[in-house]
């Protein structure tokens, strides 16, 4: 009673609209209970049955106190299904499909067929034995599930509801109809194969072809001129090829059903029985070999899908349920479990984005649980992470992560320093170069020349490369909140990668850099750089105390692979002792083996003069070592025509340097000072080689007693006098 209340009260609250208009008020419910009860399991109710009256007429009808009839006309009956008709009565079956029953089959023209969402007067099979049409109401489970299967079509298959279909899922099952209109039509050619003669595929050897006509063959051979029947799968592999191109253009939704469609037709295709060809490249000429491929393509794109788009579980669920349901030849079983991934909402995984669990391993009612999956869901996942700028959480789960391929997730791992430098943990970021596990050693090891000097960069400045390939990037942006390291910490991270790292340690590039760096201060340039600076130089004690001190901390890090620098080591003259560090660090390299190149290396030093000369005094005691650096930079310098483009200052700078080397009555440097002598006469041009031109104007004014003997340097004393009465132009 309270539900025929209520209906009476919203025509209540329709009528004035109604009256206005002259339209007629029509009640569909869509309550199945409240129909059933109270409307006769109609969902057309027509308010008033009496005949009809003229629109003038008005009644003044007293309901009750509170509600009052005082207009009413008889309804228009709207389009219905026919089980609602109310004209003509519907008997109900479950699934009656050969006869009408009772008068099912009468209809007014109104009556829609339920199947085919058509009028019933249209509908071909309303009577047609074995369909009946006219017998289906939605209360059958049977007739619901056939009017879904119509509804839904080509997209049955997949099992989907109705309330899931989409403008991009009739997309797809669009392109999956005329894909298989067109591969119906390819497969069917490929199983008619074509006939060739068997000598085009093995040929034939026989002397008989020699001795005779090419075409004639003798009793020995005739047997392998006969034309064979083989069949070709190169063309329905690049159809669907082409087809796969096609979905990978496509949305996410539509992109994901065609390929499910078309790895369901492709996965009973067979190889017919006849001569197997010899192996060669063409892969996609046989079934056997051409299916691994394909499905391949598929399942990875697919996993590519499930992973960075947003599916709903459902919906995702139902793309695993139907690959799995796909039967697949022997080669590619091993592919039906291939689109099993980890969501996004598994415990395992939340907790370890949420750095909760490191380890990637957890316990569930005694059974352990690990965070291993395949390496194109990984690489998914990596760049689903990197979009959403989740940088922390990503460098959490390339940590932990297993999968099958070892190699590539090495290399994935090696970037999770960059990644924690994205998230602006430079702390954590230097320590992540060393961390290593029981399968892969640290990342530092594995860094190229490139790599750390970009890292060095970032750690120093505060800033990243922005771009796909950030170490080749030349833009940069900086990371809010972010607090870079500091001098002392950044020196240790860069002596220990050095250390680990034989390639970076042998590069004479890297160690230009790393100088370079201990010899800039704190402040960096409008766009980053940095800013060379002239420490005071420290007295003689101080230098030879603090080589004593460096040669043990690198023995120790050579020897433990650790590297700890002691407070007092750097609580006084902070910049000079870390720059003694590093240069001493050069040394042994020196010492090791000779660079290719040392001019970037000297340079480097810049304003820094003292710096250079404490590194000659450590590698002295090694003639053949001083030998070799002298002899390597000298050749740089006479190579480098370009340092005539360098500023003044750079060219004092090597003109110093030489006149300190030239200068120096020690023994061993004393050897050093007739090689750069020699190497002078032979190659003095003031004009090609500017520095020369402050070289001579030092060495015009100095007199150096522990030379005179030589003839060699009374000879280019010599050259400099006339040098200095035609002076060339000077430097800019």
């Amino acid at each position: 009673m309270k539900t025929q209340i209520s209906v009476v009260s919203a025509v209540q609250a329709l009528k004035p609209k109604a009256m206005e208009e002259g339209e007629s008020v029509i009640v569909i419910s869509d309550d199945e209970e409240m129909a059933t009860g109270c409307f006769d399991d109609s969902s057309v109710m027509i308010l008033d049955e009496t005949s009809e009256k003229n629109d003038s007429n008005k009644t003044n009808e007293l309901v009750d106190e509170e509600l009052s009839i005082t207009y009413s006309k008889r309804p228009e009956v709207m389009p219905h299904a026919r089980y609602d008709c109310t004209t003509n009565l519907f008997s109900q079956t479950e699934n009656e499909t050969k006869v009408p029953i009772e008068r099912n089959s009468t209809f007014c023209q109104k009556c829609y067929c339920y199947i085919c969402d058509n009028l019933a007067s249209k509908c071909p099979v309303w009577t047609t034995t074995g369909y009946c049409h006219c017998n289906a109401h939605k209360r059958s489970t049977f007739w619901k599930a056939w009017r879904d299967k119509t509804v839904l079509g080509g997209l049955e298959m997949f099992k989907f509801d109705l309330l899931e279909i989409d403008a991009d899922l009739r997309q797809a099952e669009y392109n999956l109809f005329k894909f298989e209109a067109e591969l119906s039509v390819e497969h069917g050619n490929f199983l008619m194969g074509y006939v060739t003669p068997l000598t085009n595929i093995y040929p034939c050897l026989c002397r008989c072809h020699v001795s005779y006509s090419k075409n004639s063959a003798c009793s020995h051979c005739i047997a392998k001129h006969v034309e064979v029947l083989l069949y070709d799968y190169s063309k329905v592999f690049d159809l669907l090829s082409s087809f796969l191109d096609k979905a990978d253009k496509e949305r996410p939704k539509t992109a994901a059903v065609m390929l499910l469609g078309a790895a369901k037709h492709i996965a009973t295709h067979k190889q017919p029985s006849s001569l197997r060809l010899p192996r060669n490249n063409n892969l996609k000429a046989h079934v056997t070999e051409a299916l691994p491929l394909l499905l391949l393509r598929i399942t990875t794109t697919l996993q590519s899908l499930l992973v960075t788009c947003d599916f709903n579980h459902s919906f995702s669920k139902k793309l695993r349920d139907f690959f799995q349901s796909l039967t697949l030849p022997l080669n590619c079983r091993s592919l039906s479990s291939s689109l099993n991934i980890i969501q996004w909402d598994d415990p395992l995984l939340m907790a370890v984005l949420r750095g909760q669990n490191v380890s990637g391993e957890r316990f569930v009612k005694g059974k352990r649980e690990t965070l291993c999956e395949l390496i194109q869901v990984v690489q998914a996942r990596v760049e689903k992470l990197r979009e959403q700028k989740k940088y922390r959480e990503l460098a959490r789960y390339l940590k932990v992560v297993k999968s099958n391929n070892k190699m590539h997730l090495q290399s994935m791992r090696d970037y999770i320093p960059f990644f924690l430098c994205k998230a602006g943990d430079f702390q954590a970021a230097s320590q992540s170069f060393f961390h290593y596990t029981s399968l892969f050693c640290c990342c530092a090891c594995r860094l190229t020349p490139t790599q750390f000097t970009t890292y060095l960069k970032i750690l120093r400045r505060g800033q990243v490369p922005v771009g796909k390939e950030p170490f080749l990037s030349t833009e940069w942006e900086p990371i809010k909140g972010a607090n870079p390291l500091t001098k002392s910490e950044l020196i240790k991270c860069g002596l220990k990668i050095l250390y680990y790292n034989s390639q970076v340690y042998m590069h004479p590039d890297s160690w230009a850099d790393f100088v370079q760096l201990a010899c800039s201060s704190a402040d960096l340039t409008e766009d980053g750089s940095l800013i060379c600076v002239p420490w005071q130089e420290p007295e003689e004690t101080f230098q030879q105390k603090t080589r004593d001190i460096a040669s043990a901390i690198l023995m120790e890090l050579e020897v433990k692979r650790t590297l700890s620098i002691p407070r007092q080591f750097h609580i006084h003259l902070h910049n000079q002792a870390l720059l003694l560090l590093v240069t001493q660090a050069l040394a042994c390299r020196l010492l090791r083996t000779s660079m290719l190149t040392l001019l970037n290396v000297v340079m480097a030093f810049k304003h820094n003069l003292w710096a250079l000369k404490f590194l000659l005094h450590s590698i002295k005691f090694r003639p053949e070592a001083l030998h070799l650096f002298i002899k390597c930079l000298l050749e740089d310098l006479f190579k480098a025509k370009d340092l005539s483009l360098s500023s003044q200052a750079e060219c004092e700078f090597i003109g110093d340097f030489i006149i300190f080397c030239l200068s120096d009555s020690c023994p061993s440097l004393l050897q050093v000072s007739h090689q750069i002598v020699e190497n002078l006469l032979c190659h003095w041009n003031e004009q090609q080689y500017p520095w020369q031109t402050y070289l001579a104007s030092i060495l015009h004014k100095c007199d150096m007693p522990h030379l005179t003997v030589s003839c060699r340097y009374l000879e280019l004393k010599s050259k400099l006098n006339v040098s200095v009465e035609t002076p060339p132009s000077s430097i800019p």
